[in-house]
């Protein structure tokens, strides 16, 4: 039954001329995620932000909303917003 097989064409006596070495796989560096900024925005009924405030100036923001509340009739809240910081150029010193 070997000798059959051998005398085949295409047969399993023949083996392929390249044995090619399996690729390692391609890894990609992983994204780092953006940093974050924390500030305290301050938004009407209508989800439309109004005024941002940074992370420590929360009193003030609170402040905005009661006025603008009183003002305008409307509702008014103060919420927190991440926003991405903004990378420094390193050519400015």
């Amino acid at each position: 039954m070997a000798e059959a097989a051998e005398l085949r064409p295409g047969g399993a006596a023949e083996t392929p001329a390249k044995e090619g070495k399996k690729a390692a796989p391609r890894t990609r560096k992983k994204k780092e995620p953006p940093r974050l900024c924390a500030r305290w925005g301050v938004f009407d009924s209508a989800m439309k932000q109004v005024a941002v405030f940074d992370y420590g100036q929360r009193a003030l923001a609170d402040q905005k909303a009661a006025e603008l509340s009183g003002k305008k009739g409307g509702s008014y809240f103060v919420q927190l917003v991440k926003e991405p910081m903004v990378k420094p150029d390193e050519g400015e010193e």
